[in-house]
């Protein structure tokens, strides 16, 4: 059976790893040239001697005895240490932390960190924490976005060697008890303890902004990202069921990827024809393609998508599609550009080995892999700052003597994008997404359509 395809880290790994790992210079496509035959005394098997023996000498002759299994699977973490980051070795504990994170359903506290560094007032490395599952057991023992975790089990942060050993301890057993300490800013460190519970955590957030604008947060590619996205479209058509669903707002920022399959079929929700992604392989090789498949209730739904630097893997498979098929507005940051292809293969005791086989290509043949996908409307660091050319100039409007529409039989307009607007209180990216959807809900307004049979 061929591995699934897992693109990008999941939930919680996904930015400390991600990040970390840091952007390289852009991989282009190799030649097409073909490899050289293998000598004919070539065998694997003698290669595999060659480590036999090397173990069997540890075992038999070093000053203290070894953990046989321990000493083989940090061999294998040797080999993939000299591939890319995005390969990896995963010992059966932590290969059962990527299936929790896959299924979206596991025993834990409800919240994703992140990994940070701190240089002052003293160099530290803690976790942020970036999100808070509402009701969960972490937003009970009231943290909140922004808490900065200094130990666990009274461990400090720097004391795991990565973010996946650090969440890998957050986790556990239901019912069970962990014991962080946690610093917020202009307070004093305090100690919490937290239950753990059965986090059945949402892929998809809904809130519908009013003016016809609902706003749809992906946080990952779990298995039910797809369904719970096409339930949430569903449910901001009903919010507004009076004015018409004007624009939808996909957010992915902070979202790492997840399942390739579920990325493909998000796509699917918004684009009628053409092409998704490719996969290139090893010489360059067209390996798949996957298209769109024809109908579909969301095709014409004016369309923004939120991505910032840590959207990663999936979610710019995402974004490069709808970008190519112009099917939406990207606004925000240049993406993280994870564009490698992993696949996990079991190893029989429990343990993965994640191995990057391939590279993803958006629909017009660009390179995702350390290029990211840059955004139609820049909102962020590297945006220019706008200066309002008038300040002092009021509107024709707003003259308290102005003669009113209404009086010449115009109904006064109402200004829909304010509610919406408002409602996205400080977050510039998300309110110049909305202010995009106006326009292109004022250019080409929806046309209801047939539910795919």
């Amino acid at each position: 059976m061929r591995a699934p395809q897992i693109v990008g880290t999941i939930a919680a790994l996904l930015v400390g790893v991600a990040v970390g790992a840091g952007l390289h210079a852009a991989i282009a496509a190799p030649p097409t040239v073909a490899p050289k035959p293998a000598p004919a005394d070539f065998s694997r098997y003698h290669k595999l001697d060659v480590f036999a023996r090397a173990l069997a000498t540890i075992e038999q002759h070093y000053v203290r005895p070894v953990d046989g299994e321990r000493l083989v699977h940090s061999a294998i973490a040797g080999l993939v240490a000299e591939l890319d980051p995005h390969s990896d070795f995963l010992p059966p504990r932590e290969a059962r932390l990527l299936r929790e994170d896959i299924e979206g359903s596991f025993g834990g506290v409800g919240m994703m960190v992140i990994q940070r560094f701190e240089p002052d007032p003293e160099p530290r490395l803690v976790l942020e924490v970036r999100e808070v599952v509402p009701g969960g057991p972490a937003a009970r023992a009231g943290v909140r976005g922004g808490d900065l975790i200094l130990n666990i089990e009274d461990k400090p942060v720097s004391h795991y060697i990565d973010l996946r050993r650090a969440i890998s301890t957050m986790r556990g057993q239901p019912g069970t008890r962990v014991k962080f300490t946690f610093e917020r800013s202009g307070e004093a460190p305090r100690t919490v303890h937290v239950v753990r519970e059965v986090i059945d955590s949402p892929a998809v957030v809904v809130r519908y902004l009013g003016g016809g604008v609902g706003h749809l947060r992906l946080r990952d590619f779990s298995e039910s990202a797809a369904r719970e996205l096409a339930d949430g479209l569903e449910s901001l058509r009903q919010s507004a069921s009076e004015s018409g669903l004007r624009g939808v707002v996909l957010d992915l920022r902070d979202n790492g990827g997840g399942l390739l399959d579920q990325a493909i079929a998000v796509v699917d929700l918004f684009v009628a024809s053409g092409a998704i992604v490719r996969t290139r392989g090893r010489q360059g090789g067209l390996l798949d393609e996957v298209s769109a498949r024809p109908g579909g209730r969301w095709n014409e739904v004016p369309l923004a998508v939120l991505v910032n630097k840590a959207s990663a893997s999936a979610s710019e498979v995402v974004a490069g599609a709808l970008q190519d098929h112009r099917r939406a507005v990207v606004v925000g940051e240049r993406t993280y550009g994870k564009g490698s292809v992993q696949a996990p293969f079991e190893l029989g005791d429990g343990s993965v080995l994640k191995l990057t086989i391939a590279l993803y290509y958006t629909p017009n043949d660009r390179l995702i892999q350390a290029t990211g996908i840059m955004p139609d409307v820049v909102v962020g660091p590297d945006a220019p700052v706008y200066k309002d050319s008038m300040p002092e100039l009021e509107p024709e409007r707003a003259h308290p003597r102005h003669l009113r529409p209404d009086a010449f039989g115009y109904a006064p307009r109402a200004d829909t994008a304010r509610e919406a607007w408002t409602a996205a209180g400080e977050d510039a990216q998300l309110r110049a997404a909305i202010e995009h959807l106006q326009t292109l809900s004022a250019v080409a307004p929806p046309r209801p359509r047939s539910r795919r049979g």
